[in-house]
């Protein structure tokens, strides 16, 4: 079979659809994608809520919440302890298919009605981390998002197996870090950049295996440098008494510094380690996952992003991971499960789950919304497995004919504002482009803090495009640990510190370009027009290693 050139029924773009993709949506039983790749992440990206609350009061049990969904939403929701209890089942608000209504209605009428958990996240793997989203195996975390297996960590965001650490984004195994951003197996790193390996390292960028370095760019298993100049251990100790950071000015101009002296060295195409036949962004331990972004152990993937644990043979998905395979536009999957399609929030030992949401410990499900452990359902309503069988064949023909089988849901029925979602992060609308799209949009909540005591006011009072808080609490664990390594408080709220993070952060898209050394065409998410200079692996192996 040969590639095929394709139209995408959305931005009018072209696309290709390769011959290996069509062996694996024969291998899925659905039909090819009227969507490029770019739209098709976006209308995933636009159901992803990591970072926007909002207080409720648990329908169940009346306990005061904080929960991902707005009360102007229409979603009802219950406390993690409500939402996981065996106190309430599912199946109660099950109904009829109507042969005479489009399915996707149907199912988002369901969705309005079916109590929903106020956060995403494996709540019986919690200890003492109630403040956290998308979450899982954590202990005495503070508003922490899509991060698994950590102690003791504030503000963090896809911050993995790490401990003690405050205000990280893409960690993993991180201990004692503060403010970095892409860092593995680093410990006691700060307003650091792509390294890994590293031990006491500050305002550093793609450094490996290196200690005692402050300002430094691309270097390997060095110690002792101060913008990239070897000093005694002696002399390193007295300059680093002179240039920590233990102000804001200081911490500026170190910036400052740094960052100049960063944009004098090379850039390596893509961040990322120990990759094979592998093509993306923000990859780690991976095996040919194509076109994916910001994930470890990825295999036999397309489209892939925010994938973590072991992810195998799937394409077009966001979120999560860990030991599945065989899904198909997927959106927060994981933990054991295969062969899901056309789905948002399936997690923990499920199988053969299609248009479904909040779904856990199931299998055989066509358009549910909120069962656990049930099989054989469509609509919420238990039917025999030839029942089912039967009834999902009539219901499939009939999306066919309507031209949506094959569709994940529409952004124009998220419950969220494209504003509060991870689409906004990466492919940013103002109200007025949203709005003209047919896309939610969800105006910020007047808020009125006194600012007193352990409440700060945010230097941005509310004048940002970041979804500005005006006030923070800082949490005892963050002033602990500031305390104790002489850094000064912040002045930004953790919704303006986390967008002051992601702008070190490439996008989830790529560009083809030449290396700047030896001309070879590369596919990079460094654009033609930035400055950056950018090498393939070869060229940046040799010259930097």
């Amino acid at each position: 079979m040969n590639p095929e050139a394709r139209v995408c029924q959305n931005c009018k773009a072209p696309f290709i659809i390769e011959p290996d993709d069509f062996g694996f949506y024969e291998k899925m039983q659905v039909p090819p994608p009227t969507r490029c790749p770019e739209c098709r992440l976006i209308r995933r990206l636009a159901k992803r809520n990591e970072r926007s609350f909002h207080r409720r009061i648990c329908e169940k049990c009346n306990k005061n919440i904080i929960s991902v969904f707005a009360e102007a939403s229409g979603i009802h929701v219950y406390c993690q302890a409500c939402w996981w209890s065996d106190s309430w089942d599912g199946l109660e608000y099950g109904v009829d298919y109507d042969p005479s209504r489009p399915f996707l209605t149907q199912l988002d009428e369901l969705f309005h009605r079916v109590p929903m958990m106020t956060l995403y996240g494996l709540y019986t793997t919690l200890v003492n981390s109630d403040y956290t989203n998308m979450v899982g195996w954590l202990k005495n975390c503070y508003m922490v998002t899509y991060s698994d297996y950590g102690e003791n960590l504030v503000h963090g965001s896809f911050v993995n197996h790490s401990k003690d650490s405050v205000d990280n984004l893409m960690g993993l195994n991180l201990e004692l870090c503060y403010e970095t951003i892409n860092c593995n197996q680093c410990y006691r790193t700060f307003f650091s950049v792509d390294c890994e390996s590293c031990n006491n390292v500050w305002f550093s960028k793609n450094c490996s295996g290196c200690n005692d370095c402050f300002g430094c760019v691309n270097l390997r298993n060095k110690s002792y440098h101060i913008f990239n100049q070897p000093y005694s251990k002696a002399e390193y100790e007295k300059k680093l008494a002179e240039l920590y950071p233990s102000t804001h000015e200081k911490i500026k101009e170190a910036q400052v510094a740094s960052e100049k002296l960063w944009a004098q060295h090379p850039q390596k195409y893509l961040h990322g380690w120990r990759n094979v036949n592998s093509t993306g962004d923000y990859l780690n331990d991976s095996k040919n996952a194509k076109d994916c972004f910001i994930g470890f152990n990825l295999e036999d993937t397309r489209y892939c992003s925010f994938a973590t644990g072991k992810l195998t043979n799937s394409y077009d998905f966001v979120n999560f991971g860990e030991n599945s395979s065989l899904i198909y536009e997927g959106l927060q999957i994981g933990d054991q499960v295969s062969e899901v399609k056309f789905s948002w929030w399936v997690i923990t030992n499920c199988q053969n789950i299609e248009y479904s949401m909040f779904v856990g410990s199931s299998s055989n499900l066509f358009g549910c919304a909120g069962l656990r452990k049930h099989e054989y359902c469509i609509l919420n309503k238990q039917y025999s497995k030839d029942e089912y069988e039967k009834l999902r064949s009539q219901i499939i023909a009939s999306m066919k004919q309507e031209g949506t089988y094959g569709e994940f849901f529409p952004i124009e029925t998220s419950p969220f504002g494209y504003n509060e979602t991870s689409a906004q992060e990466f492919f940013p609308l103002t109200k007025e482009q949203a709005l003209a799209k047919g896309y939610p949009w969800r105006d910020a909540e007047k808020r009125n803090y006194e600012i007193k005591d352990d409440i700060l006011a945010c230097e941005h009072g509310g004048s940002c495009e970041h979804a500005c808080a005006t006030a923070f609490r800082i949490h005892s664990y963050e002033s602990q640990f500031l305390q104790r390594m002489n850094l000064p408080m912040p002045r930004l709220c953790p919704q303006c510190r986390h967008h002051r993070r992601i702008k070190y952060r490439n996008p989830m898209k790529l560009w083809k370009r030449q290396c700047a050394k030896c001309s070879k065409d590369i596919e990079t998410s460094y654009s033609p027009d930035r400055p950056d200079v950018v090498y393939c692996e070869q060229c940046y192996q040799q010259e930097v290693i």
